[in-house]
């Protein structure tokens, strides 16, 4: 399922479009049932990547490999993961697995939308996120992630740079 049309110019939109796309997704989840689709929530598998990705790669009949802990050294490699230079969370993708992701888009939002966002986009609360939270509380992340996000938050420039190097435009435009 492509969520296309975003336009970040009209925020409202965007929002319904996106409930809209996830809506679809979680009927057709729904629909074929949990033997055929697995619903896992992007907090949860940045907060414990091991513990979900061991679940999801199970699910999957895919043998566990420590590699998919590790998918910044796959950038760009024969065999490994090709960027998008339209992706938008391309920036994010070339660093470790880290929690700086998570509430990026904190502030972006004027609060008008952010006092709708229950009735923008219903499908927020029907996924278990409260829409009024902001900023969210998605809960502890392990250690690996912590040590991650804090070598990250350490070395900005670096990763600045680096998704300059791969003509990587940063995900939110207030940056």
């Amino acid at each position: 399922v492509t969520v296309s049309g975003l336009d970040f110019h009209n925020l409202r939109a965007s929002l319904e479009e996106w409930n809209r796309a996830v809506g679809y997704m979680y009927n057709q989840c729904q629909s074929i049932g949990p033997s055929r689709c697995m619903m896992v929530h992007y907090e949860q598998l940045v907060l414990h990547p091991a513990r979900w990705m061991k679940e999801v790669l199970e699910f999957l009949e895919v043998p566990w490999n420590e590699k998919v802990l590790h998918h910044e050294s796959q950038i760009n490699k024969s065999g490994g993961i090709s960027l998008s230079r339209l992706e938008k969370s391309s920036d994010q993708i070339i660093k470790p697995i880290n929690t700086e992701p998570l509430d990026k888009w904190v502030g972006f939002y004027p609060q008008d939308v952010v006092d709708d966002m229950d009735k923008i986009a219903p499908m927020l609360l029907k996924l278990g996120y409260d829409p009024k939270a902001n900023p969210p509380n998605y809960g502890v992340p392990d250690g690996f992630v912590l040590h991650n996000t804090k070598l990250v938050l350490q070395q900005i420039t670096f990763w600045k740079q680096k998704a300059k190097q791969l003509h990587i435009k940063t995900a939110m435009a207030h940056e």
